[in-house]
């Protein structure tokens, strides 16, 4: 447990510490990128992913193995990337039954101006969600995984999925995004633990992210908090029929994909 400690809050250390380093940068050498600007947010993120990534996989934290891609693992990512498409909407459709009061918005304006950016889209898309992996499956997940196991915890897989989802949404210090992020990551977890790679992960994770990215490039219009009936024309029925639709696409891709990965 206390190496899972170590990585959270290093992993939290390193965001702040970087963050105010690119600020600082800016300010001195590039006053006419302020630190808060999209362009500048962009510059923060891509330097913290770069450094934690760095700091990681070169401390072995995240041993580094093409051992599951060796495997030729294509049905199971065949499966994955359909489970990451038909789990959008019904998650949102979900996030927006938590009270408004709840919902408090620390981010997403700010991501949202860095998707309207072609840089953007491989800060928060690509590289944001390979850091992620690394750090909360490739890192985190292991610590719990050796800590439970040797303490013979009942159900030590299940615990460790939710261990570690409750972190991945904690560490996201946005209470809009946690519920969602919870559930993401349960599933990043499930899917780690099966397979012992953080490839399966990233490739949900790299498809979630891209739907905001596809959502802020079709309705540019829109605010961060927009409900899904205004991306619908305002047809209540049309957002359930794709939310069904969603969801015969998600439901009978995690029950195929629990049977490959049993495999």
């Amino acid at each position: 447990m206390k190496r899972t400690l170590l990585y959270t809050l290093l992993f939290i250390a390193v965001q702040l510490t970087v963050a105010a380093l690119v600020a600082l940068v800016l300010k001195m050498w590039v006053p006419a990128v302020s630190a808060e600007s999209a362009q500048g947010l962009i510059y923060a993120s891509v330097a913290t992913d770069v450094i934690i990534l760095a700091l990681f996989l070169g401390l072995k934290w995240c041993p580094v193995s093409r051992n599951y891609i060796r495997t030729r693992p294509w049905l199971a990512l065949f499966w994955t990337s359909l489970l990451a498409i038909g789990i959008i909407l019904p998650l949102a459709l979900l996030e927006e039954q938590i009270p408004e009061s709840w919902r408090i918005d620390t981010v997403g304006d700010a991501i949202v101006e860095m998707l309207k950016l072609p840089e953007g889209y491989f800060a928060v898309c690509m590289l944001g969600p390979l850091m992620e992996e690394v750090v909360f499956r490739g890192a985190i997940i292991r610590a719990l995984q050796t800590y439970f196991n040797s303490h013979n915890f009942q159900f030590a897989s299940l615990v460790t999925i939710l261990v570690s989802a409750l972190i991945f949404a904690g560490i996201h210090f946005n209470p809009a995004q946690m519920p969602h992020a919870f559930i993401v990551g349960c599933l990043l977890g499930w899917l780690f633990v099966r397979t012992n790679s953080i490839v399966p992960g990233f490739i949900l994770h790299w498809i979630n992210n891209s739907a905001a990215y596809v959502a802020v490039k079709m309705f540019p219009t829109f605010p961060v908090d927009a409900p899904l009936i205004d991306y619908f024309g305002g047809n209540t029925l049309a957002v359930w029929q794709a939310v069904i639709c969603s969801l015969m696409i998600a439901l009978p891709s995690l029950y195929q994909l629990n049977r490959v990965l049993k495999k």
